[in-house]
């Protein structure tokens, strides 16, 4: 099963080495190699596209601003000289950064990763996966939307869970029935006291995580090298 994918650049050497990359990658098939955002939307909005690879620095519209009206995404890899700009690249849910200029081995670090989530996506598709979880609080039970959870805190038997829309929810329960729950929604257990929403992590500094809504978590010991090593691809 291969990935459809496009690169985006107005830089032809910078086009024509990523085109080769993919070439030389069994599991990606290049459907165009684009030389601005017009192109590139073209393509998307005719074909079914799986992964993009897209460079920053564009004239006009730049790839992040393009990223961000697209209605449906892909998997998302940005390319770009300046560093400053990775932030704000996972700001938009990509799922990866290369910064220029871009050995083969750095490329395909991150296409791996990218074919990790793409084959998770494609298996999932024939899977309901439940879109809220049940928690028994206050003598009540609630229905809490997944998405909105941001991060789950034990607080000794207890746990409290914190989302995006409503005060945080206190319930009796385990931090391993939640990591349980929770595992096949992209949260991670990053320390014992901690479970995280990884679409909710706004930056990562050194022994902490910095989330969407101000929160820092710290990394755990137990949990950093498997934590790393998701970052890292």
């Amino acid at each position: 099963m291969k990935m459809r994918c496009i690169t985006m650049d107005d830089e032809p050497l910078a086009l024509a080495q990523m085109s080769k990359y993919i070439g030389n990658t069994p599991f990606l098939e290049l459907v165009a190699a684009c030389r601005n955002t017009k192109e590139a939307q073209e393509i998307l909005s005719g074909q079914e596209i799986d992964i993009l690879f897209a460079d920053i620095q564009m004239p006009g519209l730049n790839g992040l601003d393009f990223v961000r009206l697209l209605p449906v995404k892909p998997l998302i890899v940005f390319t770009t000289a300046f560093p400053q700009y990775a932030l704000d690249g996972f700001r938009v849910d990509a799922i990866d950064y290369l910064l220029k200029p871009i050995s083969y081995k750095e490329f395909l670090r991150s296409a791996e990763k990218a074919y990790r989530q793409f084959t998770l996506l494609e298996h999932s598709k024939g899977q309901e996966l439940p879109e809220v979880i049940f928690v028994r609080s206050e003598y009540k039970t609630i229905p809490l939307a997944i998405k909105d959870i941001i991060y789950v805190e034990s607080r000794s038997e207890y746990v409290r869970i914190f989302t995006a829309t409503s005060r945080p929810v206190m319930s009796l329960g385990s931090m391993k029935s939640y990591e349980e729950k929770l595992k096949d929604h992209g949260f991670m257990r990053i320390h014992r006291s901690y479970i995280i929403n990884l679409q909710k992590i706004k930056a990562i500094e050194r022994k902490h995580i910095l989330l969407r809504d101000g929160k820092q978590i710290p990394i755990g010991e137990l949990y950093e090298e498997k934590f790393r090593k998701y970052i890292s691809g």
